[in-house]
């Protein structure tokens, strides 16, 4: 197969990182790149002359919320495989829209759910299916960052612009959620935090609190077990600063009355590399090949995460 001619639209610290995996891999390669000032310039015959079989095969979507489900659209209708950041528009009507297009189309659509790709990730969902840990119960989750970590987060609220990332997360080990509650603080530090209940079909609680006020950058999922816990802590690039990544569990050991003990003995492992473009990139490949269908950043996934954004949104609570 030749080398699949991929175009860029737009720019993020995520899509830094896909440029430079295309540039890596040998069935891969960047023939045309636009700013996303220069994509909302755009009129008929610019779309017309980009979406062109005989020019490329494949957009790299970084663009603002607000307009990259329109990319994305075009993009399938005219039979270019689409590979779009998450959230990948701003509505549930939007990812509905965009999964009508998938079916009409030959093309593939993928979106970057990056953190699925990271090791501790990875080595998190080993663990729980291989391991005697039990039913899920809880977690916890915090994804905090020093002030809005980009445009989409600064006008949208920084659950649609960065928590979206951490509920598409939960989604790996809870599946889709049934239930939400969520609160806000009043005011115009209302976009800053959000704090969500989630509960799913096995009736397994999640708390969500995404923040733009985390001085101390924060990335956790504390996921509890019947039989231990599983913790996530830190993620190394994309955004700096959030510290090392970790994975550290552990499982329960009973004392001579069957009762649990208390702190049990952990396992900390500590990932010094990421690589999640390249095998994000690589999955895109296999599926537009058609040798392997898409496992992470289904229309799906996206579709799950969004309609779960977009009923906290609607759930959440102002105080009495």
């Amino acid at each position: 197969m030749k080398a699949l001619r991929f175009a860029i639209l737009g720019k993020s610290h995520l899509a830094v990182e896909r440029l430079q995996a295309i540039e890596e891999n040998e069935n891969a390669r960047i023939v045309r790149s636009f700013s996303a000032a220069q994509v909302a310039r755009f009129k008929a015959d610019d779309w017309a002359s980009l979406l062109n079989r005989k020019h490329i095969d494949a957009v790299v979507i970084a663009l603002p919320a607000d307009s990259a489900a329109d990319a994305a659209r075009r993009a399938l209708l005219a039979g270019i495989h689409v590979l779009s950041e998450l959230p990948g528009g701003l509505t549930v009507e939007d990812i509905i829209n965009l999964r009508e297009a998938e079916t009409k189309s030959d093309a593939v659509l993928k979106f970057g759910c990056s953190l699925r790709y990271h090791e501790s990730v990875r080595a998190a969902e080993d663990l729980v299916r291989t391991e005697p840990y039990g039913r899920l119960l809880t977690a916890r989750a915090v994804y905090g960052h020093a002030g809005f970590p980009g445009p989409d987060a600064r006008q949208h609220g920084i659950l649609l612009g960065h928590g979206i990332h951490m509920l598409d997360l939960l989604h790996v080990f809870f599946g889709p959620f049934e239930s939400v509650k969520a609160m806000a603080p009043e005011g115009p530090d209302g976009q800053a935090n959000l704090f969500a209940i989630l509960k799913s079909g096995s009736g397994a609680i999640a708390q969500l609190h995404t923040s733009a006020t985390s001085w101390r950058q924060t990335f956790r999922i504390e996921l509890g077990y019947e039989q231990g816990y599983v913790w996530l802590d830190g993620h190394l690039p994309g955004l700096a600063a959030y510290g090392p990544e970790m994975l550290i569990h552990a499982q329960l050991l009973p004392d001579a009355t069957g009762a649990p003990q208390p702190n049990p003995e952990e396992t900390v492992i500590e990932y010094r590399h990421v690589a999640f473009a390249a095998h994000e990139l690589e999955e895109f490949l296999a599926a537009v090949r058609g040798e392997t269908p898409l496992r992470h950043g289904t229309s799906r996934h996206a579709f799950d995460a969004m309609n779960i954004a977009q009923r906290i949104c609607a759930a959440t609570e102002t105080w009495a």
